[in-house]
């Protein structure tokens, strides 16, 4: 089972590798009501960013689940 910790890790190494690319990462956690969002930020001219995630409750150990690997799924450390 993947932790709090385990996410805040994998979005730390998203946002490093994303660092100076044309695709960049944007995360936003509020911690109080145990929301996060994602978006691929598009760094081209004419391409529009892609929500992956908006506004998603992580209150729940499966929600936090489903978010890891999203995050997981959709970033560049399943590349490594």
């Amino acid at each position: 089972m993947k932790t709090f910790r385990d996410l805040l890790e994998l979005i730390a190494t998203e946002t490093e590798l994303s660092n100076g690319k044309q695709l960049t990462m944007e995360f936003s956690i509020d911690t109080h009501y145990k929301w996060i969002s994602f978006t691929k930020c598009h760094n081209i001219e004419g391409l529009t960013d892609e929500k992956v995630i908006n506004n998603e409750s992580f209150k729940t150990p499966e929600k936090l689940q489903q978010i890891y690997w999203t995050i997981y799924n959709n970033g560049r450390v399943q590349n490594l």
